[in-house]
């Protein structure tokens, strides 16, 4: 069951209103506390031209205030605070170091991690969020619930783990770091109904279970899988795999961060993520990814996402340039009939690949190769010379074969993805086909691109 708002209307421009309006009565309180942190919010202010609270009249005026923050100007305020006080929580907090009382953190692949602080309240709404996730999920208190997600300090590991017994279920927090063989055993042993992994987790248990436990993973009982942390999830191949192999219900989500919450519903085909934190964050508030400009906010729109919590206590996100590019749908969906706000990830700003004029992200290059199943793995990897936006045609894409795949046909499948490629993206890529295998698994997130150079 969707979460339902009680916003009185089915149509799509009064529902974008009402929301609006109750977004500005929390928005008002929300800058007038972020305004007492003179450390960082109040200079952000101060460098927009704005001199009190009071001088942000209206929501309209709060959308055109330029990003506060981004992930380099989290690392810097965390860097400064770490100088200055001698804690990593950054210049941004917005309470008592004493009040922070629990830390996530991004996992730091690229650079130093950026962390996530929860006060009390911070943490009783993440969980109230994450239980609405869980609920549309189908998860029900008192389930066993295995945990195949990184743990460390990963928003998807410990914070949903305690969010889970916070809710109700009996978390199996074995983790990805656990690896594939002792996941297997544990989920032999424990009998979860639910499984919290990527995708990538997802395709290694399915080709690994056989070899390692000696049966499918379908012998296993799982009735719900819930992905995240990678996208996949909503490919149409991906949930008809795991249906045929896990005879599961499949869900994609992101939450966690800030009190964001989306959820697919149950259907066979993706219709977006459901957006279910209306009340305690506003995740789409989209503006132009290159004049920064605030875009109307109606089904189909699609930019930059600007990230800000309404009840934030700790760190909050406000104004925050996340560098997700994202399409909202509002109005009823095709799936499963509730109405409201739903969201697909499109891509990322940092990510964007620009190919002769032609912008595109990985994610879309995903789902194209993904309809080439089972000839392909799903396994693929975008390899540049030099790091995105920009890349020198043609671009090299190396694609993994199926298992079943003989090298006889190999020739033909590489034409059929330039091709396939060509018609959906308008550019033709330079496609490679690897035996089954070749490229590397990971149980976390997959990084779709790689900065080789051609002697590589």
């Amino acid at each position: 069951m969707i979460h339902d708002f009680d916003v009185p209307t089915r149509d799509p421009g009064e529902y974008l209103a009402i929301l609006n309006a109750r977004r500005w009565q929390k928005l008002q309180r929300q800058i007038r506390y972020v305004w007492s942190n003179e450390d960082y919010f109040r200079l952000r202010f101060q460098e927009a031209g704005i001199q009190s609270p009071e001088d942000v009249r209206s929501f309209e005026d709060f959308r055109r205030l330029p990003a506060f923050m981004d992930k380099e100007r989290h690392r810097d305020s965390q860097d400064a605070s770490l100088q200055r006080y001698g804690h990593p929580l950054g210049l941004h907090l917005t309470t008592a170091p004493e009040n922070a009382i629990h830390l996530a953190a991004t996992s730091g692949t690229t650079g130093t991690p950026t962390f996530y602080v929860f006060s009390r309240k911070d943490l009783d709404i993440t969980y109230e969020v994450l239980g609405r996730m869980f609920r549309a999920a189908g998860i029900r208190p008192g389930d066993t619930t295995f945990h195949a997600f990184g743990l460390s300090l990963w928003l998807a590991g410990i914070t949903y783990v305690q969010a889970l017994e916070a809710y109700g279920a009996r978390p199996v927090a074995v983790g990805a770091e656990g690896g594939v063989p002792k996941i297997l055993r544990y989920i032999e042993l424990t009998r979860p109904r639910v499984l919290f992994a990527t995708p990538s987790m997802v395709n290694q248990l399915i080709e690994r279970a056989p070899q390692e436990i000696g049966k499918p993973v379908g012998a296993l009982g799982i009735e719900v899988i819930y992905c995240s942390g990678e996208p996949g999830a909503s490919q149409l191949l991906f949930r008809q795999r795991v249906r045929e192999h896990f005879g599961a219900k499949v869900f994609d989500a992101t939450g966690g961060a800030w009190h964001n919450g989306t959820i697919t519903c149950d259907s066979e085909h993706s219709h977006g993520m459901h957006y279910l934190a209306e009340d305690y964050c506003f995740r789409y508030d989209l503006v132009d990814p290159d004049t920064k400009v605030p875009l109307e906010l109606k089904d189909g729109a699609v930019g930059e996402a600007i990230h800000t919590a309404l009840e934030y206590e700790a760190a909050p996100s406000f104004r925050n340039a996340t560098g997700d590019i994202l399409k909202i749908h509002v109005g009823e969906c095709p799936g499963c009939g509730h109405f409201g706000t739903r969201m697909e990830i499109v891509g990322r700003v940092d990510d964007m690949l620009a190919i002769k004029g032609v912008k595109v992200y990985p994610a879309a290059i995903q789902n194209v190769v993904a309809q080439f199943r089972p000839k392909v793995s799903g396994e693929l990897r975008i390899r540049l010379d030099a790091p995105p936006p920009r890349v020198e045609p043609p671009l090299r894409l190396v694609v993994e074969a199926g298992e079943s795949t003989p090298d006889s046909e190999w020739g033909a499948l590489r034409g059929a993805i330039e091709q396939r490629i060509r018609e959906l993206l308008t550019f033709r890529p330079q496609v490679e086909i690897l035996p089954f295998g070749s490229l590397p698994r990971t149980g976390a997130k997959t990084k779709l691109i790689e900065i080789t150079g051609r002697g590589a």
